[in-house]
């Protein structure tokens, strides 16, 4: 049985092809293992808005500088308003709106928003990345740059979206969809996109407000020397002034800053997921030139450097050196037996490395704003511009590094000579156990429960959706390995009936033998091939048991904390009934008391009455004994009558 001879001829382009298969999934697994580029931050705040980290049930009070990344979600309280910039997008939320930062990376920004009203403002371009805002009825995709809103009510089970410029697609549970235009609107309710008329009521004030952060979103002067996908550009307006330098071009000044200030020493250091060491300044405009850029200390003053504008700036934690080298000995010694920890901020061409694996690739892109003019970033070893700077290195005891906001007085001052010839690394030489999120104090208003039951009902529907979509995968899966198996099998027999056929046919050449091995070589790199995926595949679903049963645990636990919580108000309920009744019952004691103190007094004035009179109170007087046979009617009689009578 001869095979086609077009059929061996395409195997070395096969194996080529399966080699640049193995090529790209190496080269995203090592994509993989890099941390987003792209963060948000909380641009303004008016009123009560409240935080959530991801991962936690916990709400605190929002802070501007720390960065918003993937599972974060924001709460803005009754009369409230915040305004949220994603690289050169800007997310703007009236009161009582609840929104979850889904999945924000280099390329998919989705936000999750089961209650209240936002508007949505798309700057640039898309250029393959994915832009979606969820809700409890729909997924809406915006397709162009332009202007959204959408306002979720869970109670009502509806959602309205309206496109003011711009073009959206709006996907239902079951593959229903339906575009949307510029000046187009829309109410849905349930989870097909059933059109319901009408539209809810939307505040003039929410609208004219948005209106004025976009007309100072247009007018921003430092818009014009930076990327608006720099996050926190806009704070640069109101806090500093731009100049040009001959050797850095563009550079800017903050103002009001101490004397004896430097970059990186007003804040704190936290730990945030993927990241790890992040840097929170304690300034309003505190979040761009920590997170992008260089500093240079230009005469006596302090300036940051953006470097040459890039398309898509890489956010960075930050961008310091550590003095003291990394390991378990290279902690910077501080005096009386203590260490500590010290940082510079790098300068104008110097590569920064982070202190987590990232890939080369990674690296390129977040040193691009390292350069200025003509120059290239470049790793030094031995020398850092702003190491040797006088006043530039911050050094903070080894106990305080990492355990909340610091002030001057935690500082301690050490001659700058000592930092000349101290190695320096991407990272401190301290242990970092027990590093706080910077989480900041207890929301002072945290969303509704009805809201969060709500929200996990949502999730427990989501859930089963994806556990869905991975079994139908998984069927889909094991239907074509079924139909791979058969193949193989009837490939199998095939050669078995060419091994029978052969020895038939007498000697065979030397060709057709090596012709033979290779095709049982193929065979058995095939179905190692098969058997190796067959392990992925139950790895897979290995992996996908265990983030299911952790979901549950997750809902198992936050179902007895609300059981709990519930039990807590039900016995806190019953000792307050409790002690009503106790309170009822003194008051009616006393009550008594005083009724009987009253009756009392009043008997005492009876008898001081009768005193001042002149009449005492008779003693009770007995009845005369009779004698047996004695009649006692005249005795009656007389008693009957008065002295007077008598």
């Amino acid at each position: 049985m001869n095979r086609p001879a077009f059929l061996d001829l395409h195997r070395p382009l096969h194996r080529w092809l399966f080699g640049l298969v193995l090529l790209c999934l190496g080269a995203a697994a090592s994509a993989q293992q890099d941390p987003p580029g792209r963060v948000a931050r909380l641009n303004l705040q008016q009123g009560t808005v409240s935080f959530a980290p991801a991962g936690e049930d916990s709400w605190y009070d929002a802070q501007p500088n720390r960065p918003i990344t993937s599972g974060d979600r924001l709460w803005t309280d009754r009369n409230a308003r915040a305004e949220v910039h994603i690289g050169s997008a800007a997310l703007r939320m009236d009161g009582q709106t609840h929104v979850e930062f889904s999945e924000l990376d280099d390329d998919t920004v989705r936000l999750t928003a089961n209650q209240g009203n936002l508007q949505l403002r798309v700057r640039d371009d898309l250029a393959g990345q994915r832009v979606e805002v969820d809700t409890g009825n729909l997924a809406v995709v915006i397709d162009a740059p332009g202007e959204y809103r959408v306002a979720a009510d869970p109670a009502a089970g509806t959602t309205w979206i309206a496109v003011a410029s711009g073009r959206v697609t709006l996907h239902g549970e079951n593959g229903e969809s339906q575009s949307l235009g510029a000046r187009q609107q829309l109410t849905v309710s349930g989870r097909n996109l059933v059109a319901v008329g009408g539209a809810p009521a939307q505040s003039g004030s929410f609208d004219a407000w948005v209106a004025e952060r976009n007309r100072i979103e247009d007018q921003s002067i430092s818009a014009r020397y930076v990327s608006r996908e720099v996050v926190g550009y806009q704070q640069l307006d109101a806090y500093g002034d731009w100049q040009s330098d001959p050797t850095y071009g563009d550079v800017w000044f903050p103002r009001n800053v101490d004397a004896d200030w430097a970059p990186y020493r007003d804040g704190q250091w936290v730990n945030i997921a993927p990241w790890g060491l992040t840097w929170v300044d304690a300034a309003p405009w505190g979040f761009a030139p920590f997170h992008y850029g260089r500093w240079a200390r230009l005469g006596p003053r302090w300036a940051w450097v953006p470097g040459r504008p890039a398309a898509r700036p890489v956010y960075s934690p930050a961008l310091v050196g550590f003095v003291g080298g990394s390991g378990a000995n290279a902690a910077l010694q501080i005096g009386d037996g203590r260490s500590g920890v010290g940082w510079f901020p790098l300068a104008p061409g110097e590569a920064w490395r982070p202190g987590y694996r990232a890939s080369q690739r990674y690296l390129d892109q977040v040193n691009r704003m390292a350069a200025y003019r003509n120059r290239q970033a470049e790793l030094r070893s031995g020398f850092y511009a702003n190491q040797q700077m006088a006043g530039a290195v911050t050094v903070l005891p080894a106990d305080r590094f990492g355990r909340g906001p610091f002030g001057r007085r935690d500082l301690v001052r050490l001659p700058d000579d000592r930092f000349a010839r101290v190695p320096v690394a991407p990272a401190p030489g301290i242990p970092m156990h027990g590093f706080g999120g910077g989480f900041g104090r207890p929301a002072a208003a945290a969303p509704p429960t009805q809201l969060m039951a709500r929200e996990q009902q949502e999730l427990r529907y989501e859930q089963a959706r994806r556990t869905r979509q991975m079994q139908q995968a998984q069927q889909v899966q094991a239907m074509q390995q079924q139909q791979q198996q058969q193949m193989e099998w009837q490939r199998q027999q095939g050669l078995r009936q060419q091994q029978q056929e052969w020895p038939q046919r007498g000697a065979q050449d030397p060709w057709q033998q090596q012709r033979q091995q290779q095709q049982q070589q193929q065979l058995q790199v095939q179905q190692q091939q098969a058997l190796r995926q067959q392990q992925e595949m139950q790895q897979r679903a290995a992996q996908a048991q265990a983030l299911q049963q952790q979901q549950m645990q997750q809902q198992q636990r936050a179902a007895q904390q609300q059981a709990l919580a519930q039990q807590q108000m039900l016995r806190q309920q019953q000792e307050m009934q409790q002690r009503a009744v106790q309170a009822q019952q003194q008051a009616q004691a006393q009550q008594q008391a005083q009724q009987n103190a009253m009756r009392q007094a009043q008997e005492a004035q009876v008898r001081a009455l009768q005193q001042q009179r002149g009449f005492a109170p008779a003693p009770p007087q007995q009845p005369p004994q009779l004698q047996p046979g004695q009649r006692g009617g005249d005795d009656r009689r007389r008693l009957m009558t008065s002295p007077d009578q008598r």
